[in-house]
């Protein structure tokens, strides 16, 4: 005797689309960057949600369909900073002469600060603001980052291109170095490839 097992019903109305549409990632990305810069100028205790929603034309009540506190906020800044800057050393990583890899890795960091300075000068200022829980994330992949660069330096020692000494310090000196530029790089008068070229001269001569 053969029987059929019925196929379940269909539930009724479109099916729930689980990722977000292109239209809010983009406006989300734009939130963040304007968040940073108001987090720049005003600090983050004393910069606000109204002061965000008043820069990008919204309504207070339209910003919180994408973050529901200003901490939320906080936490994506940082997040779209490290992660920019965390997959492009992965990237650089397997480059595989280490002169031209620590170089890259130079011009990387430079160039990185100097393009948004607003979003870094709130990364390296601003972390007092953060939750314990995304603090701790931010730490492990700033450990992750400081490694590329500490393996890069070891390697260009290993093939003479930097004089020895100890990689942890050259790697945490060179990112110092191209780090900084957020307190005093002005577009309007600085390049950021002279200044990516100048920091490179300044590590491999």
């Amino acid at each position: 005797m053969n029987t059929t097992q019925s196929d379940p019903p269909r539930k009724r109305g479109r099916p729930r689309n689980l990722e977000p549409s292109q239209e809010y990632r983009d406006r989300l990305e734009n939130i963040v960057r304007v968040a940073a810069d108001v987090f720049q100028a005003h600090g983050y205790e004393a910069g606000s949600l109204d002061d965000v929603a008043a820069a990008m034309g919204l309504r207070k009540a339209s910003l919180y369909y994408y973050v529901k506190r200003k901490s939320d906020l906080l936490r994506l800044v940082f997040e779209r900073a490290i992660t920019v800057a965390l997959t492009e050393v992965e990237t650089l990583a397997h480059l595989a002469d280490p002169r031209e890899r620590l170089a890259a890795l130079i011009r990387h960091q430079a160039l990185l600060v100097t393009r948004d300075p607003a979003l870094f000068a709130v990364f390296f200022d601003q972390r007092a603001g953060l939750e314990h829980a995304d603090l701790a994330d931010v730490g492990h992949k700033e450990h992750l980052y400081l490694r590329q660069f500490i393996l890069a330096v070891e390697a260009a020692m290993a093939a003479g291109a930097i004089p020895p000494g100890d990689p942890r310090l050259v790697a945490n000196a060179v990112i110092g170095m191209t780090s900084w530029s957020y307190k005093w790089f002005d577009a309007r008068r600085d390049s950021p490839e002279a200044f990516a070229d100048t920091c490179v001269a300044l590590v491999l001569r």
